[in-house]
C-alpha cells in the first residue's frame, strides 16, 4: 500500500502574478503560403521564438506562440482537428496580411502588433499609466512570481463592448469590468465568482470570439485593470488560441466546429425530473414517491435517487446499500413499469473507509503527491472521511471504474448524475506524468467521458447529468448549476449562470428547482419551478423536500400548471433542441445573442428565448411584477393574461401566481 498525504480542502486556482512581462518586439517572415504564416519573433528582452498564424475555418485563425528552448510538458488539446482551410497572404517590407473568407488579419513586423482590419480590432501594445507601470500585458511571455512561465495577449476594447462566455458565471452573463479565472471549482453557492464550469471561450458583442486551447488556469482581464483593453494570461509553455469572427451565433457555430457538437439528450430527458433530495432514502420511500406522483397525475419522466442509495461513507463505490435497497433490480423493474426512468448519483472520489480503497491504493490508481505518496484530502468539507481522487489517466483505474459504472447501469438505471470532479489539487501528479495544475480542469472531461462511454454501451445514449466541465463538455449533454441556496438572489444568479453557459457553447443546462441549500417559501418555490420548467432541462432537487405537494395546495396548483405546460411544449422543445445541436446555438437564447447591436438586449440579462419563438422572463423577486424587454415584433401572452405587446419595448408586467412568465412570438409555432 502506498503511503498517504492527508490534505485539507482543495486550494483555489494558482495565482497568476506577472513578475517580468516580456512582450514581442519584432518579427520577420520565415514562411508564408496558403497554409499560413510563420514568423520568427524576438521579445523586448531578446528572447527568440516562433509565432504561427494558420487558418482553421473560413472565419477562424489559429495563433500559436512558443519560445525557443522552452521544455515541453504533457498537455492535452481540447480542440478537434480544424478543417482544411486555405488563406491568401500579402507581404510588404513592414507587414504581412492574411485573408480568409470572413477574416482579415494584418501583422506589423516592427514594432510588432496585429489587428483585424475588417473589425477595427487592434492589439494593445505599450499601454502604461503615468508612473510607467504597464496596465495591459501585450502579446508575449512573463515569468510568474512562483517561477512558472506564462503567455499573455491584449486587445483594445470599445466603451460599449460587452463580453460573454467563459463558462458558468454567476456574476454574468455580461463580464465586462471583471477578471475571470478559468478554474473549475466547487462554487459553494451561486452568488460568487467561483464556477463549476469553466470554458476559456470569450465572446464579444463586436463580432469576434477567442477560444484558448489549454487546460491550465487561463485568466481573462475584461476591461478590469484598464477600461480600454482586455487581456488573457495563460500559464502554459505555449500560447495556442483561436481568433474567430462573425455574429455571436456564427462564433458559437465555429466553437462547435472546433470542439465537437453537443450531445442531443434523449426525448425523455426533456421531461420533468423529480428527486428525493440529498437525504437518507430507501426503496420503500422511492416506491411511495413514485406512487404519489402517478396518483396525482403530476408529470414526471425521471426519478432521481441521490447519494444515499450507496453504503454510508462509501459514496463512490457504486454499491447499493442492500439494507435500504434490498432488491435494486426489482425496484428498477417496478419503476419502469410505472413509466419512470431512473437516475442515480455518483462521484469519482474513493473514501479511505471504502473496502475498495486498499485495492486501488495498492495498484496505484489514485493521484499522488510529487513524493509518490497517495494524495488524500477532505473533499466533503469535513462531512465525510478523507478521500482519494481516482487517477483516470491510469488504464487500470479507468477500466476498474468502467466496470463499476457498467454494473450499476446494468441494474436498469437509465442515467447517472456525475457530481463533483472539481477537486484535483494543483500539486498532485498523475500516472501519465501530467501535473495537477494541468489535469485539474481536464479531469471533469475524463470523468464524464468515461461515464458517457459506458452509458452509451449499456443504455444506448451518452447522456450524463454533470456538475463540472471544461471546453468540449457539451458532448455530455446535460449540466446543472450546482448547489445554490434557496433565495431570490440565488434564483437570479442561477439564471445568469445558465445564460452564461448558453454563451459558452453549452445548449442544455438545468438547476435545482427551489435551490439546493435551505428550504424555499411557497412563493419562491413556485417562481423557481416556473423558471425551471421553462429551462432547457428541468429537475426538482434539494437538501430538503422539493416534492411539489409539500408546499401547500395553492403552490402545488401553480407548479402542476407549470409542469403540464412543460409537457405540452415538449414537441416544440424537442425540435428546438435538435436545431441547437445542428447549428451550435443554445436552446435558451440570451437576448444579446440575437441583438448584439441593441443596448437594451445587453441590459435584459434575466430573460431569454426558449427556442426561436418563446420569450421567458422568470420572476426573480417576490411580488409578481418585473420589467421585461420585448424584442422587435409582436408578442402574445402564452397561457397567461394580457394583450399583445409590440417590441422593441420595455414593459413592467404582472405575472399571476399560477401563470407562466411566457410570451409567444406572433406567427411562431409551438405545437
Amino acid at each position: 500500500m502506498h503511503p498517504r498525504d492527508s490534505a485539507p480542502w482543495v486550494a483555489p486556482p494558482p495565482l497568476l502574478i506577472p513578475a517580468a512581462p516580456d512582450p514581442l518586439a519584432s518579427a520577420s517572415v520565415a514562411s508564408a503560403d496558403e497554409a499560413g504564416v510563420t514568423l520568427d519573433v524576438r521579445t523586448a528582452a531578446g528572447r527568440t521564438g516562433t509565432l504561427r498564424l494558420r487558418p482553421a475555418t473560413g472565419n477562424c485563425l489559429r495563433i500559436t506562440l512558443r519560445l525557443d528552448g522552452v521544455p515541453a510538458a504533457p498537455r492535452v488539446s481540447v480542440v478537434t482537428a480544424p478543417t482544411d482551410t486555405r488563406c491568401t497572404v500579402e507581404q510588404s517590407p513592414d507587414a504581412v496580411t492574411l485573408r480568409l473568407e470572413s477574416l482579415c488579419l494584418e501583422a506589423r513586423l516592427t514594432p510588432f502588433a496585429m489587428q483585424l482590419t475588417d473589425r477595427h480590432l487592434r492589439q494593445a501594445t505599450d499601454v502604461s499609466d503615468p508612473s510607467g507601470r504597464r496596465t495591459v500585458l501585450p502579446l508575449g511571455v512573463t515569468e510568474l512570481a512562483d517561477g512558472r512561465l506564462a503567455h499573455h495577449d491584449s486587445w483594445f476594447t470599445e466603451p460599449d463592448e460587452h463580453f460573454y462566455g467563459l463558462g458558468e458565471r454567476f456574476t454574468g452573463p455580461d463580464l465586462r469590468g471583471q477578471r475571470v479565472d478559468c478554474w473549475v471549482e466547487d462554487a459553494q453557492g451561486s452568488t460568487g465568482t467561483r464556477s463549476y464550469k469553466a470554458v476559456p471561450f470569450l465572446l464579444s458583442s463586436r463580432g469576434y470570439a477567442v477560444l484558448v486551447d489549454t487546460t491550465t488556469a487561463a485568466s481573462f482581464d475584461l476591461a478590469h485593470s484598464n477600461t480600454g483593453a482586455w487581456s488573457l494570461t495563460v500559464p502554459d509553455e505555449e500560447l495556442d488560441y483561436y481568433l474567430i469572427t462573425g455574429t455571436p451565433a456564427a462564433c458559437l457555430r465555429t466553437y462547435h466546429d472546433l470542439t465537437g457538437p453537443a450531445l442531443l439528450p434523449p426525448d425523455w430527458a426533456f421531461g420533468p425530473w423529480i428527486s428525493g433530495g440529498f437525504r437518507p432514502d430507501n426503496a420503500a420511500e422511492v416506491r411511495e414517491r413514485a406512487r404519489r406522483i402517478r396518483e396525482l397525475g403530476f408529470p414526471c419522466d425521471v426519478l432521481h435517487i441521490d447519494t444515499y442509495w450507496q453504503r454510508p461513507s462509501c459514496w463512490s463505490d457504486l454499491e447499493w446499500d442492500t439494507e435500504a435497497f434490498p432488491d435494486p433490480r426489482g425496484l428498477m423493474t417496478h419503476l419502469d413499469g410505472q413509466g419512470f426512468r431512473v437516475s442515480l448519483w455518483m462521484n469519482p472520489y474513493i473514501s479511505v473507509d471504502s473496502p475498495y480503497f486498499a485495492e486501488a491504493d495498492r495498484n496505484g490508481w489514485f493521484l499522488h503527491s510529487p513524493s509518490g505518496t497517495t494524495w488524500t484530502g477532505q473533499l466533503w468539507g469535513g462531512a465525510q472521511p478523507d478521500s482519494a481522487v481516482l487517477d483516470l489517466t491510469h488504464p487500470g483505474a479507468a477500466d476498474w471504474f468502467r466496470d463499476r459504472v457498467r454494473q450499476t447501469l446494468a441494474t436498469g438505471v437509465s442515467v447517472l448524475k456525475t457530481d463533483f470532479g472539481e477537486a484535483v489539487p494543483a500539486e498532485t501528479v498523475a500516472y501519465d506524468g501530467m501535473t495537477g495544475d494541468r489535469l485539474h480542469n481536464l479531469y471533469p472531461l475524463l470523468f464524464n467521458d468515461l461515464v458517457a462511454e459506458v452509458t452509451q454501451e449499456v443504455a444506448g445514449h451518452g447522456l450524463t447529468w454533470g456538475r463540472s466541465t471544461w471546453t468540449g463538455g457539451q458532448r455530455h449533454g446535460a449540466k446543472w448549476t450546482g448547489d445554490s441556496n434557496a433565495s431570490w438572489q440565488d434564483l437570479a444568479s442561477t439564471l445568469r449562470a445558465g445564460l452564461s453557459l448558453s454563451f459558452s457553447g453549452h445548449p442544455f443546462w438545468s438547476h435545482d428547482i427551489g435551490g439546493f441549500h435551505g428550504t424555499p417559501d411557497p412563493e419562491l418555490f413556485v417562481r423557481w419551478a416556473q423558471f425551471g420548467l421553462l429551462s432547457p432541462l428541468s429537475r426538482f432537487h434539494g437538501m430538503t423536500s422539493r416534492l411539489p405537494w409539500d408546499f401547500g395546495e395553492e403552490a402545488y396548483t401553480a407548479v402542476l400548471h407549470a409542469a403540464r405546460l412543460r409537457t405540452s411544449l415538449l414537441p416544440y422543445v424537442h425540435r428546438a433542441a435538435a436545431d441547437a445541436v445542428r447549428t451550435g446555438e443554445p436552446l435558451a437564447r440570451p437576448m444579446a445573442l440575437d441583438h448584439p447591436d441593441r443596448p437594451d438586449a445587453h441590459a435584459a440579462d434575466l430573460q431569454y428565448l426558449l427556442g426561436p419563438d418563446l420569450l421567458v422572463a422568470p420572476l426573480y423577486a417576490p411580488g409578481g411584477r418585473r420589467q421585461v424587454w420585448f424584442p422587435p415584433g409582436e408578442w402574445l401572452p402564452y397561457a397567461g393574461s394580457g394583450g399583445p405587446i409590440t417590441g422593441p419595448a420595455w414593459r413592467r408586467v404582472r405575472i399571476p401566481f399560477t401563470a407562466a412568465p411566457l410570451w409567444l412570438r406572433a406567427g411562431g409555432h409551438v405545437l
